[in-house]
């Protein structure tokens, strides 16, 4: 039994040391090779993080020229794509290199990748489709990373990732959605906007309905700050021992639920006593 565990120890020692042998022959008869994929490598590393830049600038300068308004998430959006296909030109660059280094015929591959290029393309038809629109959401700017949207009048939530390939939301329960940016037809933009909401207040009806009315007018004025805008009686519905206010106002789709809240917490502490019904 010993001599079987030495003998394999003696096999795989000897195995080891013969192929640390060739390679380092291999390397020093290839020495000049390799340093020359060394300089490739470093040479097209500078020229990526120069290119990188140069586009970043591009972008925001021709944001500025055509007035439109530059914000970090736009930029990083773009930037993103821009750095993906920065990427790939340059990986495929140096796997060229490589290839001619080492005298494979690249005109063999590159033919030889047409057909399977083609092959390619009718089997990832899905994925090329994807890609182009996303594209086109992109640079049409319907939406941004940090942006609240409702997709296809089906998904809401806010964008966690949106790059070439799909859409990631987080909705109100904290699950992702992830959406091929081919199957996205609408997109409804909930965060560029102060959105108008309605809320509906029951009270007893007052003696005088006009002091009650100015008076809840006046509560309403002070509501009003930046997170609620336009906060205004909409309509008012008089019944025989009630009157009902439909109020309304306009604030970030976010933040509407504590803006509800607020306002009926304020309803509440002001007229309790003559509150039937908040909706």
């Amino acid at each position: 039994m010993d001599n079987l565990i030495d003998y394999s120890k003696n096999f795989y020692r000897e195995n080891i040391l013969n192929f640390l042998d060739r390679l380092m022959i291999y390397l020093k008869l290839n020495s000049d090779k390799f340093l020359n994929i060394l300089l490739y490598s470093i040479l097209l590393l500078i020229l990526y993080f120069l290119s990188k830049k140069i586009i970043n600038r591009i972008i925001k300068i021709s944001l500025n020229l055509k007035n439109i308004t530059t914000s970090p998430e736009r930029l990083i959006t773009l930037s993103s794509v821009f750095n993906s296909i920065l990427k790939l030109i340059f990986s495929f660059v140096f796997l060229i290199l490589v290839l001619k280094e080492f005298d494979i015929k690249v005109i063999h591959i590159i033919t030889g990748a047409g057909v399977v290029g083609a092959a390619i393309v009718y089997i990832f038809q899905n994925l090329i489709q994807d890609v182009i629109k996303g594209w086109i959401l992109i640079f049409e700017d319907q939406m941004r990373k940090g942006e609240w949207v409702n997709v296809n009048n089906t998904f809401v939530g806010k964008i966690i990732e949106f790059n070439l390939r799909h859409l990631v939301l987080r909705d109100f329960d904290r699950n992702l959605i992830f959406i091929p940016n081919g199957q996205i037809n609408t997109v409804v933009n909930l965060s560029r906007e102060l959105k108008r909401n309605f809320l509906k207040v029951k009270f007893k009806r007052p003696d005088n309905l006009d002091e009650f009315i100015n008076k809840v007018k006046e509560i309403l004025n002070r509501l009003e700050s930046e997170k609620v805008q336009n906060i205004k009686i909409h309509q008012i519905n008089i019944g025989e021992n009630f009157v009902e206010f439909v109020i309304s106002f306009r604030c970030k789709f976010v933040l509407r639920d504590e803006i509800f809240n607020y306002i009926k917490m304020e309803m509440y502490r002001k007229f309790k006593d003559e509150l039937i019904e908040l909706t």
